[in-house]
């Protein structure tokens, strides 16, 4: 019996090797990696090329061994080396290559830089006339597009290529390479932490203390349009003080996204003067860009403190027909930062569309975990608004709602942490993978 399989207590089934064309980092590790038996101290931290800067990419290759599921996981870390090696299953992402590349620098919409994805696409199906069904390619964009629709990926892309995406199907027939990658997708907003979202898992520890909410549900609506503005009318007829909403100066400026309808207009002018979030400042005050970290940091501060409970737009491919997006092409994708930070921070939400909760109860279910009831039977939030308007008003009705909707979030927290620790979306294909080419069946 080798080291690992005496470490572990039981027998090694099979040896896979993994190679990843990405300069190594160890946020990078967690994220492709996550699931693994290792070590953490045996995970490479940096050298004398990135002592004092951990954004300088490293030039050498790093291997790492691991178990994984009883099978031993051999790591290599290679860039842009190695693709000749046909004794394992090689990967590439395209976020990650986008800010290694340094032309983008956090996890958010990146999806749009298509020359990219296009030299992305050539470079891979080049590799692929070697590497055949070892060959995988990571998209996951957090935009809930269909790529294989959007993108004509059905005729661009090798179909031996593996494809690993954030939505959970496609709509085009025949495709035999999609697969959803549930546990990546979740560590994609955490590692690399360019969005600081990882941060909101440890912020948990000082909201569950919070106890002087000014109001007890907040709609907080950044980008005005299609259902967003629907809900908002909404609120503003209940004239509710236990209600709110809480709107950004996003629209104000022509430099993303001027906004001077007449409703944002009225909006701005009935909610509290606080509840307009003004994104510039002066000095300390000043949350910088419209750029994904600017805002998720503002968030975290600035809005999590507002209410109890928060009334989010959640992604959801149901609603996209109905918004103003009437271009878009939806794929079933069902994360986006909205949810998931609510679910890390343990911040109790209710999504607009009821079919966000039937998809991370589906999950919990997937993986064993345990399901705690919804305490809201809805298709969308605008159909109960007139109920949570009457609850809000009599304690004896908001206190056990609070604590049922309470009780589920911090459940959904901790099954999606076990899920992400015990389990990798990505390796699970490795391990079971049977599209092997008939003439090199044996990895190693």
């Amino acid at each position: 019996m080798d080291f690992l399989s005496k470490q572990i207590g039981v027998k090694i089934m099979e040896k896979f090797k993994i190679y990843i064309h990405h300069h190594y980092t160890y946020e990078l590790f967690w994220y492709f990696c996550h699931g693994v038996d290792i070590d953490p101290n045996d995970i490479f931290l940096y050298n004398q090329e990135n002592r004092f800067n951990k954004n300088v990419n490293l030039k050498e290759i790093i291997r790492l061994n691991a178990v994984y599921k009883n099978n031993e996981i051999e790591i290599i870390f290679c860039h842009d080396e190695l693709w000749e090696k046909l004794d394992g299953y090689h990967l590439f992402d395209y976020s990650i290559s986008c800010l290694q590349l340094g032309y983008t620098f956090d996890r958010g919409y990146n999806h749009n830089l298509e020359w990219l994805d296009g030299e992305n696409i050539d470079n891979l199906n080049n590799h692929s006339k070697n590497l055949g069904h070892r060959l995988g390619y990571m998209f996951i964009d957090w935009e809930g597009s269909d790529s294989y629709r959007e993108k004509n990926w059905k005729k661009r892309i090798n179909p031996k290529i593996q494809i690993f995406v954030d939505e959970t199907d496609t709509a085009v027939k025949n495709v035999d390479n999609h697969n959803f990658v549930f546990t990546n997708t979740v560590w994609s907003f955490i590692y690399p932490n360019t969005l600081g979202i990882r941060d909101y898992y440890f912020f948990h520890d000082y909201l569950k203390y919070k106890n002087d909410y000014k109001y007890k549900i907040n709609v907080p609506i950044r980008r005005l349009y299609g259902n967003k503005e629907d809900l908002a009318k909404k609120v503003l007829e209940l004239n509710n003080p236990n209600i709110t909403i809480t709107h950004s100066s996003f629209g104000d400026s022509g430099q993303i996204d001027k906004d001077d309808s007449n409703f944002r207009k009225e909006l701005i002018s009935k909610i509290p003067k606080e509840n307009f979030i003004q994104k510039r400042g002066y000095g300390i005050h000043d949350w910088g860009g419209e750029w994904n970290s600017n805002n998720m940091n503002e968030n975290m501060w600035k809005m999590f403190g507002i209410s109890e409970v928060s009334i989010i737009y959640e992604y959801c491919p149901s609603g996209v027909y109905k918004s103003n997006f009437k271009s878009w092409i939806p794929g079933k994708e069902y994360m986006t930062e909205k949810s998931i930070s609510h679910i890390l921070a343990g911040k109790p939400f209710i999504p607009y569309y009821k079919e966000t909760i039937d998809f991370y109860d589906s999950q919990l279910k997937k993986y064993n975990k345990s399901v705690v009831k919804f305490p809201i039977e809805y298709d969308n939030i605008i159909s109960k608004i007139d109920w949570l308007d009457k609850i809000t008003k009599d304690d004896s009705l908001w206190q056990p709602f609070l604590k049922s909707l309470t009780e589920y979030v911090l459940n959904l927290r901790k099954g999606i942490i076990e899920i992400i620790h015990e389990n990798n979306s990505y390796l699970d294909y490795v391990v079971t993978n049977t599209k092997l080419d008939s003439k090199n069946t044996n990895l190693i």
